[in-house]
C-alpha cells in the first residue's frame, strides 16, 4: 500500500496557503527546559482582567542563542469575593456559523427560550464567510454576540492575551447550578490563560490510536503510548515492511487521514508560550517528527484511486486493514462502533487490540478541542450569555441527537465535555450498532472506550498558521533540498516574527 503521510501533507500545505490560523488551545507552562526557549513579545496588556506581559525578549527574527529556563509558574488566583452575577436583561443576541455551529445551537436556543421566556432572543445563522468578517471586525470593536459559539478565531491565544473575553471563573463559582467536576477536566483546562477561564470547550476529540498486540511483539514494543515509543515502533515497522503505512490510508475520507497536525498532537508541542511570551520549540522532538515524516515520505503518492478507497472505506470500518497488516496505527477518534469491532475482530484471531492515548510531553496526553463558546466583554446581556452557556453544558444538548444527519450526535465532530453525557452517547451508540449492552464483555469494551475518550490531561487547537510555517519552513528538509540546520533556524525566525506581531 501506498504510504499516506506524503498525501496528507500535500492536502494541508494545499489548505494551509489559503487560511488564517485558527484557534489554539493551551496549557500549564512545563516544568522544565524544553529546548529552544526563547523570549517572544505576545499581545497581553496591562489591565485588571489580564496580568502584564513578561518583559525582554529578543528582536523579532533573531533566534535566540541560548534557551531560557521556564520557571514553574503558578498562576496567583484573582480576588472574586467581590463579584456578583450581571444583572437581568430581556435580550439575547445571537449568530452562529452554518457550517459548524447551527447543529448544536437551534436546540440550545429552543431551550433556553423555553426556560427563559421572556427573553427576546435575536438568532441569526451566517455563512461561514460572513461570520468569520463579522465576528472578527465586531468584536474587537466590542460588538457582536452576546454569547461567541465558534470553532475558529485568528490566534486564540493572542484573542485572549487582549482581555477580549469575559473571565469565567467567578461565574462557575457563584452559579449553584453548574459544577466543574462533572466535566473531563483535562479538556476544561482547555480554556485557561494566565488563571482566568476565557473559554470554555463544549465538544472535544480524543487522540485514540489502536495498535496490534502481535506486530507490537513482533518490532519489541510493549507499550506504544508513550511518543518515544510510539516513533521507535514506527522506525522499526518501516524497516520491516516499507510498503505498508504508518497510519490508515484512507485517501476516500480525507479529514480522517494522517496528517503532520496529528503528530504534532500526539507529541504534545505548542511551540509557542504565549502566558510566559516565549517560544517553546524543542528542537530535538520536532527534528523526530519530521524524520518520521521523511521516513515515509513518497514523492510518487497517488491520491485516489476509486476501487482501492471502497476497500479502504470496508477497512476502515471493520478495521480489517490492521489485521492485513496495511499500516501499524489505526485511529479510533470517531466512534464507538469501529472501537468495539476492532477489538472482537482481533480477538477471534487470537489477538488483542492495544489502545491508547499516546502520551507526549511531560507525560501529558493532549485532547483537541473542537467547539468552544465565550462570553465577549461587550456583552450587553451577560447574564442570559451565561444561562445559555449553561444549556450548551447541560445533558439535554450535551446528549441531543441530529435529525437531519440519521439521528447522530449534535456534535459532527467532536465528543460532549460533559461525563454523564459521554457515557450516555456512546452508550447509545451500543444499541444502536446492534451490540448487546447487557453483555459483560460489550460492557467492558464500552467502559475502557470511555475511560480512553476522559484520560487527556491538557486540551488543545494548534493555530493552522503554525502548520503553514512548519510545511514552509521544514518541508524542504523532508525533500532532501536543504539541510536541517538551515530549515530549523528559518523556522525558528519565521515563529519568533509571527509571535511579535
Amino acid at each position: 500500500m501506498k504510504k499516506s503521510i506524503k498525501r496528507a501533507l500535500a492536502l494541508l500545505l494545499a489548505a494551509m496557503l489559503t487560511l488564517t490560523a485558527l484557534s489554539c488551545a493551551k496549557e500549564e507552562p512545563p516544568s522544565g527546559n524544553t529546548g529552544n526557549n526563547t523570549s517572544a513579545k505576545t499581545d497581553n496588556p496591562s489591565s485588571p482582567e489580564v496580568p502584564a506581559e513578561n518583559p525582554g525578549g529578543t528582536e523579532p527574527g533573531e533566534a535566540s542563542e541560548e534557551a531560557a529556563e521556564p520557571a514553574e509558574t503558578e498562576w496567583p488566583v484573582p480576588d472574586y469575593s467581590d463579584f456578583v452575577m450581571p444583572e437581568e436583561t430581556g435580550e439575547l443576541y445571537l449568530y452562529v456559523d452554518a457550517a459548524m455551529g447551527r447543529a448544536v445551537m437551534n436546540p440550545a436556543v429552543e431551550r433556553f427560550r423555553e426556560l427563559y421566556p421572556g427573553v427576546e432572543v435575536t438568532f441569526e445563522v451566517l455563512s461561514p464567510d460572513e461570520f468569520g468578517t463579522r465576528s472578527e471586525t465586531e468584536l474587537s470593536a466590542g460588538k457582536g454576540p452576546d454569547l461567541f459559539f465558534f470553532t475558529s478565531v485568528p490566534d486564540i491565544y493572542k484573542t485572549m492575551g487582549t482581555g477580549l473575553f469575559t473571565d469565567l471563573n467567578p461565574y462557575f463559582d457563584a452559579d449553584p447550578e453548574i459544577d466543574p467536576g462533572e466535566f473531563v477536566e483535562g479538556v476544561m483546562k482547555g480554556g485557561m490563560f494566565q488563571g482566568r477561564r476565557y473559554l470554555v470547550p463544549i465538544c472535544f476529540k480524543s487522540p485514540i490510536l489502536v495498535a496490534r498486540r502481535s506486530l507490537l511483539d513482533e518490532l519489541g514494543i510493549e507499550d506504544p503510548s508513550d511518543f518515544d515509543s510510539l516513533a521507535e515502533a514506527a522506525r522499526r515497522y518501516h524497516g520491516a515492511y516499507p510498503d505498508s503505512s504508518l497510519f490508515l490510508d484512507d485517501s476516500s475520507m480525507e479529514t480522517w487521514a494522517v496528517n503532520l497536525p496529528d503528530l504534532i498532537q500526539y507529541a504534545g508541542l505548542r511551540f509557542i508560550d504565549y502566558e510566559r511570551g516565549l517560544l517553546d520549540c524543542n528542537e530535538e522532538r520536532i527534528r523526530e517528527i519530521m524524520d518520521l515524516v521523511k521516513l515515509y515520505y513518497d514523492p510518487d503518492y497517488v491520491e485516489y484511486d476509486e476501487n482501492k478507497a471502497y476497500r479502504l472505506v470496508t477497512s476502515y470500518m471493520d478495521y480489517g486493514c490492521l489485521a492485513e497488516n496495511e499500516c501499524l496505527y489505526n485511529y479510533c477518534n470517531d466512534g464507538y462502533y469501529s472501537f468495539s469491532t476492532v477489538k472482537k475482530k482481533l480477538a477471534g484471531m487470537g489477538d488483542e487490540a492495544v489502545a491508547f492515548v499516546p502520551r507526549g510531553e511531560n507525560g501529558e496526553t493532549t485532547a483537541e478541542i473542537v467547539q468552544m463558546a465565550a462570553i465577549p466583554q461587550g456583552s450587553k446581556n451577560k447574564l442570559n450569555a451565561w444561562r445559555l452557556m449553561k444549556v450548551l453544558l447541560s445533558d439535554e444538548i450535551q446528549t441531543a441527537r441530529d435529525a437531519s444527519r440519521s439521528g447522530n450526535s449534535v456534535f459532527w465532530a467532536g465528543k460532549p465535555v460533559r461525563l454523564s453525557s459521554l457515557r450516555a452517547l456512546f452508550s447509545y451508540d451500543v444499541e444502536y450498532w446492534g451490540f448487546d449492552p447487557e453483555d459483560p464483555e460489550e460492557q467492558k469494551i464500552l467502559d475502557e472506550f470511555i475511560a480512553l475518550w476522559s484520560s487527556s490531561t491538557v486540551a488543545r487547537k494548534l493555530p493552522a498558521i503554525l502548520n503553514r510555517y512548519i510545511i514552509l519552513e521544514l518541508m524542504p528538509y523532508v525533500r532532501g533540498e536543504k539541510p536541517w540546520d538551515d530549515c530549523y533556524k528559518r523556522f525558528l525566525n519565521t515563529l519568533e516574527l509571527y509571535a511579535s506581531e
